[in-house]
């Protein structure tokens, strides 16, 4: 018989003592249309720092037309998909719009079997994400 004896590990600490697993948000606009560029890594524990980017583009005066652009995300945990539907909710009830673009690899794969384009819509790019927008 083998025994495995299991050492507990934290993501927190893995994700503090390595800077590139965090994510990155870049917030751009087109016309009337906001642009959330997100590339990096969604771990559980930066769930909240999505929630904050996604937050900023409810500001009273900004376009309530939303497009995030995944192209340079490598990987999400279950919380980064919390954040997407729960913004999604908030910009439904101030009347807008969300989108979602570039999905790539294995990100694709897991929106895939979430059934996330039942609830929005996802473009295989960001200029079709546009396009759709100025239709």
């Amino acid at each position: 018989m083998v025994r495995l004896q299991l050492r507990p590990t934290s993501l927190f600490r893995y994700a503090d003592a390595n800077p590139h697993s965090m994510p990155e948000f870049k917030t751009t606009t087109e016309a009337n249309l906001q642009i959330l560029e997100i590339s990096g890594r969604i771990e559980p524990q930066s769930g909240k720092l999505l929630g904050e980017a996604l937050d900023a583009l409810l500001q009273p005066g900004k376009p309530t037309k939303v497009l995030i652009d995944l192209g340079g995300l490598d990987y999400i945990a279950s919380a980064g998909f919390r954040e997407f539907f729960l913004f999604g909710k908030k910009l439904g009830r101030e009347g807008g719009t969300l989108a979602i673009s570039s999905l790539q690899g294995e990100v694709k794969r897991v929106f895939e079997l979430a059934g996330f384009a039942s609830a929005y819509p996802i473009f295989p790019t960001r200029e079709a994400g546009i396009a759709h927008f100025s239709a």
